[in-house]
């Protein structure tokens, strides 16, 4: 198991870098859990200009190595119904793989599907864990008092975390027939990662797009 830890952070220490043309600096995926500022991250994040917020395009740098591009990220044409896929493509223009976000089986939850194309095989997760879901569909009742509590105190915009979904997510793969294994776990803002189970770059771009 070769396990990584790292954050996606869009502080803006994570932002000081000179984006490449037609891109936007966006931010960066640094080790650890990005509570202080790396100096020297896992990779610089650019986003494509002319992307929207449905469907953002990004390109990873080397953070040692402006000109070093580890991969890049653009949606695909053509995707069925409800489903985005992209591809994701290595420093050379070769599909190293593919991301695709659409719903689950049941189509109550997000799900995102990490495809290795050179390992040939995929990991599957679902947003939010049962638990999660169980306690934010309990507190619901509650957002307006909530929302009065803030309004009283001042807070004319309560932060995000009042009102947002559960954000858990575990991708998971078999491997050689036997039971699902976690290539990818993210957790209070947090990344675990198992790079012998998935393409090193396949994880940063599900990070990154996870993240938009």
């Amino acid at each position: 198991m070769t396990e990584i830890t790292f954050c996606l952070s869009r502080a803006e220490f994570a932002q000081q870098f000179t984006a490449l043309p037609g891109h936007e600096a966006w931010g960066a995926l640094q080790s650890g859990n990005g509570r202080i500022a790396a100096e020297s991250p896992l990779a610089r994040v650019h986003r494509r200009s002319a992307s929207d917020d449905h469907e953002p395009a990004f390109a990873l740098t080397s953070p040692t190595d402006p000109a070093h591009m580890l991969c890049t990220v653009a949606p695909e044409a053509g995707a069925a119904g409800s489903q985005t896929a992209y591809a994701v493509r290595d420093g050379s223009g070769h599909l190293i793989g593919r991301i695709v976000h659409e719903r689950s089986p049941l189509g109550i939850r997000q799900a995102w599907r990490i495809e290795d194309t050179g390992r040939q095989c995929s990991a599957v997760a679902y947003k939010g864990n049962v638990r999660g879901w169980i306690t934010y569909w309990a507190i619901s009742p509650f957002w307006v008092v909530l929302a009065l509590i803030h309004l009283c105190n001042g807070d004319l915009h309560p932060g995000r975390s009042l009102w947002s979904k559960p954000y858990r997510a575990r991708w998971r793969m078999r491997t050689g027939g036997g039971p699902k294994k976690a290539a990818l776990d993210f957790n209070t803002g947090r990344y675990r990662a198992d790079t012998g189970l998935l393409d090193a770059n396949l994880i940063y771009a599900q990070a990154v797009l996870y993240g938009a």
